[in-house]
């Protein structure tokens, strides 16, 4: 499998980002790395999605697992700190990720996030099947053209972290979000750093109720898109 070999830079609050050699976009906000992961996809997508939506659903049923797409596996970042998630709540989480560009796992252990191996057994985790990564944590990681790509499932969660509508506007398209919308579950939310308005029309022309939430340091505001449950 070929993998990129981005230039790693330092971030304001001290943990690094990638630059990605052929867009030339950084994967994360430079006013934080892991302040912008935290806040968007962790604070705002899982933890509220477990305490809101599923313990209303399922009292707290930590048998059923929690189903999250990520678009844009990157760094492998926003899955270490989603394991972590799972980790404590002991909620069992199976992750997808879909990466057009893969990572070199050598890029990805210079990164120093973390001393947790488990961080690095992501990133070296075969690609293209259903790992185990840890007793709450299994991961699918799919190397495709998110365009062009079929799913077989259904998400809870879904985190869109492609690069910037700018950047790749094909995949910030209602064809995209319509995409999406139709493998999500009913009351399933999507979570993304960008609250652009063409991101906002998309969203909503293909199904999402959109809300415009607080953004992490250095944006003004993020997106939390939700699907209807049928019995809402």
């Amino acid at each position: 499998m070929p993998f990129i070999e981005p230039d790693i830079e330092i971030t304001a609050d001290g943990t690094p980002t990638l630059r990605h050699p052929l867009f030339g976009d950084s994967y994360h906000s430079f006013n934080g790395a892991m302040t912008e992961s935290r806040h968007v996809f962790i604070e705002a997508g899982v933890r509220h999605w477990l305490a809101e939506t599923r313990s209303a659903w399922e009292g707290g049923n930590v048998d059923a697992p929690v189903h999250i797409l990520e678009v844009g596996f990157g760094s492998g970042l926003n899955a270490w700190l989603t394991l972590c998630e799972a980790e404590a709540s002991r909620y069992r989480i199976e992750y997808t990720a879909i990466e057009r560009y893969p990572v070199s796992p050598h890029v990805a252990a210079r990164l120093q996030y973390t001393e947790d191996p488990l961080f690095m057994r992501l990133h070296n985790a075969a690609w293209d099947g259903l790992r185990p990564i840890s007793p709450h944590f299994t991961l699918e990681k799919i190397e495709a053209d998110l365009v062009n790509c079929d799913f077989n499932a259904i998400f809870d969660l879904i985190f869109f972290d492609a690069f910037a509508p700018d950047t790749q506007p094909e995949l910030w398209s209602e064809t995209v979000f319509g995409k999406l919308f139709s493998h999500t579950a009913p009351g399933g939310m999507l979570v993304t750093y960008s609250a652009k308005g063409s991101v906002k029309q998309s969203l909503r022309a293909a199904g999402w109720e959109v809300q415009r939430l607080p953004g992490a340091p250095g944006k003004r505001h993020m997106l939390r898109a939700r699907k209807r449950a049928f019995f809402a």
